[in-house]
């Protein structure tokens, strides 16, 4: 059994403060069980001011996170914010461990990081949570097929770093302490866990009837549909502006495998006008163009909240939303937020915003597959 308490701060200057407020917070003396891991999302300047290393250094168990754009806990959220979940537990084991520096998604360097968690568990872990870089240049997806491949197929559920700057270079992972835009931090989470996945997308009347095939890409690159250019073929749907695109016409993919289609990011344009995309954009997959705005953000939390409190005496939840969500609802920042503290009340949860939100689907059979999405809210209860 997994007991979480969560933790937050707004302090970001005063590091002594910041530590003070998430240690009484946590109250460790009275909860910590023998075996703890933390999970800490943050705004990037608590890593610059040295209070994400003080809090790491101030508890004794191992912490990954990353940097958000905004999130929640506790009650509480706020862009400017710092949230720390903890788990802990009598009989549930935890293994943490950081990648070396992924300047491509090196098998060698994910195996070796993976084998060398895993070599302090009894067994088979039950499966991996993940704060992860952006490589823009290869997308989420690939990170997500090699995990699969070296764990045998477990569980993966996490998030991609994301940063209030637009540069990706000051997206963080977390690790005891340390920060790095180039290192994945994970936990691999071994014991009798029966964690439920969920994953929302955009409503089913958002996505245009017009399918489309994809004729040429390479990796996460695509180049063509239905054989016309990418620019082309979104500007004969009426899409005329790049930038326009790339925040609030998401491209879904079916795969046609069984599983659920799953949404894709243009991350940007080459010269060449290609679209950089989150993830994989297989050559011969279905394609239709989403459309998301403020009210299907809002709407789609709403209702994935009630379906996560069908889950009968949950321990903790975890939320991942995409950044782009986060980006269409405009003024009104903290909408989405709102939505998830009003409705869970006093459900241990922790909240961020995504640069890619790493989530199994459900077969048709019931069983999981491991994918990478864009434009979607993900969430894990355990």
């Amino acid at each position: 059994m997994i007991k979480t308490m969560s933790a937050y701060t707004f302090e970001i200057d005063e590091v002594a403060v910041a530590v003070s407020e998430i240690l009484a917070q946590l109250d460790m003396e009275h909860t910590l069980r023998a075996h703890s891991v933390g999970l800490m999302t943050c705004y990037g300047e608590f890593i610059e001011t040295g209070v994400t290393k003080a809090i790491s250094d101030a508890l004794p168990f191992d912490i990954i996170g990353c940097s958000t754009m905004a999130n929640a806990s506790a009650g509480e959220l706020g862009e400017m914010m710092l949230c720390l979940t903890v788990f802990t537990s009598d009989d549930v084991l935890f293994s943490a461990g950081v990648s070396r520096p992924l300047t491509e998604i090196q098998d060698a360097s994910l195996m070796a990081a993976y084998r060398e968690a895993r070599k302090i568990l009894p067994g088979e872990p039950a499966m991996m949570l993940i704060c992860g870089p952006i490589i823009s240049q290869l997308g989420g997806e690939l990170l997500v097929e090699k995990l699969d491949a070296i764990t045998g197929g477990i569980p993966l559920f996490g998030t991609l770093a994301s940063h209030h700057r637009i540069d990706y270079a000051h997206s963080y992972t977390l690790f005891n302490g340390q920060s790095s835009n180039d290192t994945l931090s994970f936990v691999l989470i071994y014991g009798a866990i029966h964690p439920s996945f969920f994953v929302t997308t955009i409503p089913g009347e958002k996505i245009q009837n017009q399918k489309a095939i994809i004729t040429k890409a390479e990796g996460n690159i695509l180049m063509e549909i239905n054989d016309m250019p990418v620019k082309m073929y979104l500007e004969h749907l009426g899409i005329m502006d790049a930038w326009v695109a790339s925040a609030s016409f998401p491209f879904l993919i079916d795969y046609n495998d069984g599983t659920k289609p799953v949404l894709r990011s243009i991350y940007t344009f080459t010269p060449e006008g290609y679209a950089v995309c989150g993830g994989r954009m297989p050559v011969g997959t279905t394609l239709m163009v989403g459309d998301i705005d403020y009210t299907d953000v809002v709407y789609t939390t709403g209702e994935t909240v009630k379906q996560i409190l069908q889950v009968p005496e949950p321990s903790c939840i975890l939320m991942f939303s995409c950044l782009t969500r986060y980006i269409v609802l405009g003024a009104d920042a903290t909408a989405e937020l709102e939505q998830v503290r009003s409705s869970l009340h006093d459900t241990v949860y922790q909240f961020c915003y995504s640069g890619g939100e790493i989530c199994p689907v459900y077969t048709e059979s019931g069983g999981l597959v491991n994918r990478f999405h864009n434009c979607t809210l993900i969430a894990c209860v355990l």
